[in-house]
């Protein structure tokens, strides 16, 4: 009763926000009677379309991907490129089985690389002249052993030269046969095998007896035979895969109908889930204080990190602190739930009313699908287009160790070093006061001149952004369209079958241009956010203590301005959906009904996100522990990866089905409470004026339809 006297108090006096809606007998759910809005965006969108097609035929005729994947050694030289190294185009690895872990992914090849005219074709090993084995023979280790330049290659001719070669790692202790991949030699599958008797007599490692020693887990297979063996794991188990992503979406179907009834039983467990939680951990920070308080802290064993770190937990102040900030917030979320508790209800009485709707219209759940894969299209773009923009322009040389050493004539007689060259024309016109090449003088890879390339990562990086907020408006104006149809029809039983494709045809026909300026001004922020990023990288190291501040308290404001916007951008394609207006009017509209029932909003969103997250959780969880203990704990099928590789590939595929149909929900939740914020205002509950929301919110708003005499 009092949640009714505040209402009508509300409502009967002029708020700031705009005064309440009033009752429109012609008001029955999305208009018919449409006009096309925001045109002029729509055809700003369709010019930078052509914009971006311009830079993708552009990209397209003039990048050289080939360029891209130049190898460089250890000395920072291009192979085949830089002066000293142009006869020698392929990258050669003194101990490889370091670069075929997976690791050097995150942490790089830590070994010595040389760039050598061709790969081995066959294998050899210091082993036997270092064992005494063999008679140490200076020519033939010279013509075998691969250094990192010619004069240490001359220099071996005792066996202790060559031992302390191979133990400064200028020279490599053994290598086996490989073959170029990419311009890096790589030792294949046909490589291995051959290789396979050299390396057992040779005690070198052994990627196949390695694959077998369970007790020495280290990976040392080529990088196509490790692909391999993902790609073999894959094909063995794809039919698991798609069993796994197929009772996934039928998960995700059953626990949203369970919602429908338990909605209310999960919130208020995970509200208790979390005060007891709270509680734990202040009883826990309060018996740590009292007892350092009395005792003496126990002696610091750690070193380093781990001894500063129980150096900190010893601090009783530390645990005072905590027991302080764990009290507030439980009396916090004590006091909110105490007097939120009948918003809380209408929460989730609207997150049941929103199963309903997506149950009612089944095919709004598969929707998504099709704007998820014009995403994937808009990434596959993107990133295409990147790539041949970074290949774009000419390769810049210039000279670096230029000194009496290293003597140029001709073209490059006042060459200095920082100066523009050319590899070819150096190794001609250079050398050394014998008539050698030069041995400090280089003319090496500078960079791309990428000339107008730089401004077209721009329009790239933009387009990215523009497009993938384009289709997610698209598609939020779309299903609100329908979940407003659903919320507006009296009778549920006579919503049409075919109303998702009725609101898509409705959006594609006026609302487009509504879309592309809401979509254009989140894209806006969302690109200074990538900016100011990318500038903070640039400037990593330089800053100082107010730069740092300054780059902190960009990020933080533009990140919570594009939160902002895109809350603002959902409630008004919904507004959008409902009544047909521009995008400015509907945000207006909507800003305004939303700051009128604050409190409403704020409950709902909290408790809608943490339920759609938790749904998230138990989904992927489950599907995937239940794929691992009927299928793959025991690894019958005899997986390289142990059954790691496909439980990644099912618990990634669950988490996106799973948010794909929570995406849909959470729509239809933000929907129906702006429907119901609208019932409230413009219906009475009369004949004349009836409430269109269940029969559950009129209970626990106090409120009833009268029936007619």
């Amino acid at each position: 009763m009092q949640e009714d006297i505040m209402y009508h108090s509300l409502i009967t006096k002029k708020k700031k926000h705009g005064a309440p809606l009033k009752y429109d007998p012609e008001f029955t759910g999305p208009r018919k009677r449409r006009s096309c809005t925001d045109v002029i965006f729509l055809i700003l969108f369709f010019v930078f379309l052509v914009v971006w097609v311009g830079v993708a035929v552009y990209a397209f005729k003039n990048g050289r991907p080939d360029k891209l994947f130049t190898a460089t050694d250890s000395r920072g030289r291009k192979c085949g490129l830089d002066s000293e190294v142009i006869d020698k185009k392929y990258l050669f690895f003194f101990d490889f089985p370091k670069c075929a872990n997976p690791k050097v992914l995150l942490n790089g090849c830590d070994t010595p690389q040389v760039c050598v005219e061709e790969c081995p074709k066959e294998s050899w090993s210091s082993k036997p002249y270092r064992l005494g084995l063999r008679e140490f023979n200076a020519q033939q280790v010279q013509e075998k052993i691969i250094c990192k330049n010619e004069e240490i290659k001359r220099s071996i001719n005792t066996l202790d030269k060559l031992k302390q070669s191979i133990a400064n790692e200028d020279c490599a202790d053994w290598y086996i046969s490989s073959s170029p991949v990419y311009e890096r030699c790589v030792p294949t599958s046909d490589d291995l095998s051959r290789s396979h008797t050299f390396l057992e007599e040779t005690g070198m490692p052994n990627a196949l007896a390695t694959m077998s020693n369970s007790s020495v887990h280290i990976t040392t297979i080529s990088i196509d035979e490790f692909g391999g063996q993902i790609l073999d794991d894959l094909i063995k188990t794809w039919k698991h895969i798609v069993v796994a992503l197929v009772i996934a979406v039928i998960v995700s179907l059953v626990y949203i109908a369970l919602l429908r009834w338990f909605a209310g039983i999960l919130t208020w467990l995970s509200l208790i889930a979390i005060i007891a939680l709270i509680i734990t951990g202040l009883i826990y920070c309060v018996k740590r204080f009292i007892y350092l308080r009395d005792n003496e802290p126990p002696e610091v064993t750690g070193k380093m990190i781990q001894g500063e770190l129980e150096e900190i937990s010893n601090t009783k102040e530390l645990w005072l602190t905590l027991s302080i900030i764990l009290a507030i917030i439980l009396l916090i979320v004590l006091l909110l739930i105490l007097f939120l508790r009948k918003r809380i209800a209408v929460a989730i009485t609207l997150i049941k009313e929103g199963s309903k709707a997506v149950s009612n219209v089944l095919s709004a759940l598969f929707f998504p699908i099709i704007p998820w894969c014009l995403k994937c299209i808009v990434v596959v773009w993107v990133l295409f287009i990147a790539f041949h923009l970074f290949a774009v322009g000419n390769q810049v040389f210039r000279a670096h160790g230029i000194n009496e050493t290293c003597r140029c004539i001709g073209k490059y007689e006042t060459l200095k070093s920082g100066d523009r060259c050319e590899p070819q024309l150096f190794q001609e016109l250079c050398h050394n006061p014998n008539g050698g090449p030069c041995t400090t003088g280089t003319c090496r890879f500078f960079k791309m001149e990428s000339g107008p390339a730089a401004y077209l990562h721009l329009v790239n990086a933009f387009g990215f952004f523009w497009g993938l907020w384009f289709i997610s408006g698209m598609t939020d104006m779309i299903l609100a369209g329908v979940f407003a149809k659903w919320y507006w029809t009296f009778d549920k039983r006579r919503v049409p079958f075919f109303s998702v494709t009725e609101s898509t045809g409705r959006t594609l026909r006026y609302h487009l241009g509504t879309v592309a300026f809401g979509s254009l001004i989140i894209s806006i922020c969302s690109f200074i956010r990538a900016i100011i990023e990318y500038t903070e990288k640039k400037v990593k190291g330089a800053e100082n203590t107010i730069m740092k501040a300054f780059f902190c308290c960009l990020k933080c404001f533009f990140w919570c301005l594009e939160n902002f916007l895109r809350f603002i951008n959902r409630n008004a394609y919904i507004m959008c959906a409902i009544h047909g207006k521009n995008f400015c009017t509907s945000a207006k509209d909507a800003f305004n009904l939303l700051m009128r029932n604050v409190l409403r909003v704020v409950v709902l969103d909290k408790v809608a996100d943490f339920l759609f997250f938790i749904g998230k959780l138990v989904i992927t969880g489950s599907v995937v522990a239940g794929a691992y203990f009927l299928v793959f704990k025991n690894n019958y099928l005899n997986l390289h990866s142990e059954g790691a590789v496909p439980l990644l590939v099912i618990a990634i595929g669950t988490y996106i089905i799973a948010a794909t149909f929570f995406s849909v929900y959470s729509m239809a939740v933000d929907t129906l409470f702006l429907c119901f914020l609208e019932d409230c205002e413009r219906n009475d509950g009369s004949v004349e004026r009836p409430y269109f929301m269940s029969k559950n919110l009129r209970q626990i708003l106090g409120k009833r339809n009268k029936k007619q005499r």
